[in-house]
C-alpha cells in the first residue's frame, strides 16, 4: 500500500487529469495502460533479454505478470513518459537516464519509490556511491538498477605488439598519449584511443579531478546557474585537440556508442573509452583479439572518483493504490542479490547492492571474471561525500548535454581554446538561466 500518497503529486499536474476516479473509484490522477504491469525500459541486445527474464521470473514466482517494454532509448523513454503523463495512461514503471533525473523530478508526477517499497525493504543495503545520487530531499527517489561508470578497454594484442605492458596500461591522459604515439607511429592500430562524443565522458573528467560541472553542487544543493570551466578543463581539451591535430585519436561523432565499439573491434583502435555496461559484449565480439579492462584515465594523478552512469526506475504517482502493492513487490524483486547478480553477469553493470557484492565475491565470480571487477572497484574507490563526484542533477540536461557535446566538436577543431571554452561557459550558463 502507499504510504504517503500525494507527496510529489501537485507540481505540473494538469486540471484535467486531477481528480479523475480510477476504476477502483479512488481519487487517482493515472490509469495503468494494461492490466499487467508495464515496464518502460531502453534496454536491447542481450541485456533486453535479460531483463525480460526477470520479468518472467517474477511472474512466475509471484503470479503477477509483467510486460517488460522496451522503448529502443532513453531519449524515447523520456518522450514517451512525458507524453503519458499529459495523456493520463502511464506506465507502471520507466527506466530513466540518470542524466534526465531532474526533469523528470520536476515533473512533480512520480512518487518517490521510498514510499512504495515494503516497510521491511533495506534501502541501506544498496552501495553508498549509487544510492546517493537517487537520494534526493533524504528520500530514495527512483530505484537504482543498471548502473555503470565509464571504464576504459585495451586491444592486449595491439599494445604488446607495439612493445607496450597490458598489464600497465595508461591512467592518465599524458600516458594515453605516450601509448597513442608507440601504436601509431609503429602501425599497429590506425589510432590510439576513441570514445562516443557524449557528455559523460566530460563529466567523468571533471569528477575524477574533483571538479564541479556547475555550482550549487552539480545541481544537488539548489537551482545552479553557473557553468565550471577550471584549469583542469583547458587541459583535457588542449589534450584532446592535441589527440586529433595528431590523428591519435578519432572522432565516430556525437553519442555515437556503436560506431566507437566498432572502431575498437575492428581494432583500428587500440583503446576505448565507455561503459563498464559493455563488458560481456566487448569479450563476446573480440574474437580476433584480447581485450582488457582498466580504469578510466585522468586528467591529471587526481582521482577523486567517477560520475555514476546509467539509469534507474521511477514510478507515476496518482495511480490507484492497489497497483502499487505490486509495483512494490516487483522493485524489492529487482533490488533481490540474486536478481542483481544475474543481472550483473548477464549486462556488465555493476550490482547495486552490499549483498549482491558479497554474494558475487563468495563464489569467486570476480577472480575468474576480472574484467567485470574493474568498474566496481573505481565506484567503491570513489569518494562518495564528494559533491563532484555525483552526476549533475539539471532540469534542463538534454539542452546542457548537446551543448557540451557541439561544443566540444568547436573546441577540438579550432585555434581559439579559450575563447571557444568561454562560448561553451556561456551557452550552457544561458541554458540554466532559461530553465530556472
Amino acid at each position: 500500500m502507499l504510504k504517503n500518497t500525494g507527496l510529489a503529486l501537485g507540481l505540473g499536474m494538469t486540471s484535467g487529469l486531477a481528480g479523475c476516479l480510477g476504476s477502483d473509484g479512488s481519487n487517482t490522477q493515472f490509469s495503468p495502460i494494461a492490466d499487467e504491469l508495464t515496464v518502460w525500459h531502453a534496454m536491447g541486445g542481450t541485456n533486453g533479454e535479460t531483463l525480460d527474464q526477470i520479468g518472467a521470473d517474477f511472474e512466475a514466482e509471484t503470479g503477477t505478470a509483467v510486460n517488460m517494454e522496451f522503448q529502443d532509448s532513453y531519449e524515447n523513454v523520456l518522450t514517451n513518459t512525458l507524453a503519458a503523463f499529459d495523456s493520463g495512461n502511464v506506465s507502471d514503471m520507466l527506466q530513466v537516464d540518470s542524466l534526465f533525473a531532474q526533469q523528470v523530478l520536476d515533473t512533480g508526477r512520480v512518487e518517490p519509490v521510498a514510499n512504495i517499497l515494503p516497510d521491511d525493504f533495506e534501502t541501506d543495503d544498496f552501495l553508498d556511491n549509487v544510492a546517493e545520487f537517487f537520494t534526493v530531499d533524504g528520500e530514495l527517489a527512483s530505484l537504482p538498477f543498471n548502473n555503470s561508470n565509464a571504464i576504459m578497454y585495451i586491444n592486449r594484442d595491439a599494445f604488446e605488439a607495439a612493445g607496450l605492458d597490458p598489464d600497465d596500461p595508461p591512467t592518465t591522459l599524458a600516458e594515453v598519449r605516450s601509448a597513442s604515439e608507440q601504436l601509431v607511429d609503429q602501425d599497429v592500430t590506425q589510432f590510439g584511443i576513441t570514445w562516443p562524443n557524449h557528455v559523460w565522458f566530460v563529466e567523468t573528467w571533471y569528477a575524477f579531478e574533483g571538479e564541479l560541472l556547475t555550482d550549487a553542487e552539480n545541481g544537488h544543493a539548489g537551482e545552479p546557474s553557473e557553468f565550471n570551466t577550471p584549469e583542469a578543463v583547458y587541459d583535457l581539451y588542449e589534450w584532446w585537440k592535441g589527440m586529433a591535430d595528431d590523428g591519435l585519436y578519432t572522432n565516430p561523432g556525437i553519442e555515437a556508442w556503436g560506431e566507437a565499439t566498432s572502431l575498437f573491434i575492428e581494432q583500428e583502435s587500440a583503446m576505448l573509452l565507455t561503459s563498464t555496461a559493455s563488458v560481456s559484449g566487448l569479450i563476446a565480439d573480440s574474437e580476433n583479439f584480447e581485450v582488457d579492462a582498466a580504469p578510466y584515465p585522468s586528467i591529471s594523478d587526481t582521482r577523486v572518483g567517477p560520475v555514476i552512469g546509467g539509469a534507474s526506475f521511477y514510478v507515476p504517482a496518482g495511480l490507484p493504490d492497489d497497483r502499487y502493492d505490486e509495483i512494490g513487490q516487483l522493485l524489492e524483486y529487482m533490488a533481490e542479490p540474486e536478481v542483481q547478480t544475474e543481472w550483473h553477469k548477464g549486462s556488465g553493470y555493476y550490482p547495486i547492492t552490499k549483498s549482491s557484492v558479497e554474494s558475487l565475491e563468495a563464489e569467486g565470480w570476480f577472480e575468474e571474471n576480472p574484467m567485470y571487477r574493474v568498474a566496481l572497484n573505481q565506484l567503491q574507490n570513489g569518494d562518495a561525500d564528494n559533491p563532484a563526484t555525483k552526476r549533475a542533477l539539471l532540469g534542463p540536461a538534454r539542452n546542457v548535454q548537446t551543448t557540451i557535446q557541439d561544443k566540444s566538436v568547436d573546441i577540438i577543431n579550432s585555434d581559439e581554446i579559450d575563447s571557444e571554452i568561454e562560448s561553451l561557459k556561456q551557452e550552457v550558463e544561458a541554458t540554466l538561466g532559461d530553465y530556472y
